[in-house]
């Protein structure tokens, strides 16, 4: 018998009395080598976040916290996170795991640990505005490549193998623990030096930079267009055969907890998605499964977020909602926002984007904890 606290009927979620489930959610994710990847959380933020209407946590887990070493998992960091599982289950807040990573992993960003990072000798470059190091940085590209090839290490295991094997090793620590009800797989998955052709594409675009195209919503259009075949067959042909495989290696020891997909990294930006859910061999759709896309506006993270308005983030989501019909599973957009010190203009796009996402029944999490308290945003999240 299902015990957990949210479950899949059909294309919608249910509560554990099986009664319609809409997520209010929240990110949490330490990023922090230096704290173990444990974040400093309190009984009273989740007091604060069930007073505050949120029912549901994405708790981040960084696979160098994870496994340290080779096929060794850390006990002290499972405990940590098993800390915070704890303190939310008190507040009646169910939690699912997201295996966060910002290129790729812990030489240029967070996520994978050095041990799990090839480069073929690739030079890594830095940029101002951090995500463009997806798009340029031959280091970050070759580590993803090497991934998705399951390249192997010393010891003959590959790579991709080693992720899957976590994976299954997390679902056989949580399938009885009726408070972990997902396992969000892979956060923006990005395809690797394919990236180099979209960087391009970009920059045809949007020469040196400039950002005064993105007013220009046909020449978005023709650029998302010339995207989209690049993570079409990204997805297609290495992305949805890895949701298979960790799928199928999450069933074998955890049939109840639902398995949570993302699409390609462009798709926060707009870019049609052609993932679905994961199969067994024989075809047959997994059990207990659910979509997790991410959206924001592109210019997150740059200066000029401030002044973003509605429309081309109605553009953005019009997409990823239109790619979650599709599927005929749950849904929920599993980031957003991302407004830190929160201005009047990013409010008014949060309260547009509540109120799409409450026309079409989706839930969401929004991204993330350390904005709400003192950034602004909490009074529009609690208010819609």
């Amino acid at each position: 018998m299902n015990m957990k606290k949210v479950k899949v009927n059909g294309n919608k979620f249910v509560s554990d009395m099986d009664k319609p489930f809409i997520p209010k959610g929240i990110n949490m994710v330490c990023k922090e080598p230096e704290r173990g990847y444990i974040g400093d959380y309190k009984p009273e933020d989740f007091r604060f976040l069930k007073e505050k209407g949120f029912n549901l946590i994405r708790l981040g887990l960084i696979w160098d916290g994870c496994e340290p070493k080779p096929g060794e998992y850390s006990e002290e960091y499972f405990k940590g996170i098993d800390g915070i599982i704890d303190m939310a289950a008190k507040e009646d807040i169910p939690v699912f795991l997201d295996m966060h990573q910002d290129l790729y992993g812990v030489a240029f960003g967070d996520g994978a640990p050095l041990w799990a990072t090839l480069t073929d000798g690739e030079e890594h470059i830095k940029t101002e505005l951090w995500s463009d190091a997806y798009l340029i940085s031959p280091a970050v590209q070759h580590a993803f490549d090497n991934f998705w090839k399951d390249t192997a290490l010393d010891d003959g295991v590959g790579i991709r193998t080693r992720y899957i094997n976590l994976w299954k090793y997390i679902a056989s620590r949580y399938s009885e623990n009726p408070y972990v009800i997902g396992y969000d797989i892979m956060n923006e998955p990005f395809p690797g030096t394919p990236g180099v052709k979209v960087a391009e594409i970009m920059n045809k675009y949007m020469p040196d930079g400039d950002m005064s195209a993105l007013e220009d919503f046909e020449k978005i259009g023709e650029m998302i267009g010339e995207i989209a075949p690049i993570a079409a067959e990204f997805e297609m042909r290495i992305l949805n055969p890895f949701y298979d495989d960790v799928a199928r290696a999450i069933r074998r020891v955890d049939v109840d907890t639902i398995i949570m997909f993302e699409s390609n990294y462009f798709a926060n930006a707009g870019v049609p998605t052609m993932i679905g859910p994961a199969v067994y061999e024989d075809d047959r759709i997994v059990e207990n499964q659910a979509y997790a896309p991410h959206g924001y506006d592109i210019l997150v993270d740059t200066e000029a977020y401030e002044t973003s308005g509605c429309e081309r983030v109605a553009f953005i989501f019009g997409s990823l909602l239109e790619g979650a019909k599709k599927m005929n599973i749950p849904a929920l957009i599993g980031e957003w926002g991302c407004y830190p010190n929160a201005s009047e203009a990013q409010k008014e796009q949060a309260r547009f984007l509540l109120n799409l996402f409450k026309e079409n029944y989706i839930g969401n999490v929004y991204y993330d904890f350390s904005h709400i308290k003192d950034g602004g945003i909490l009074e529009v999240l609690t208010t819609l």
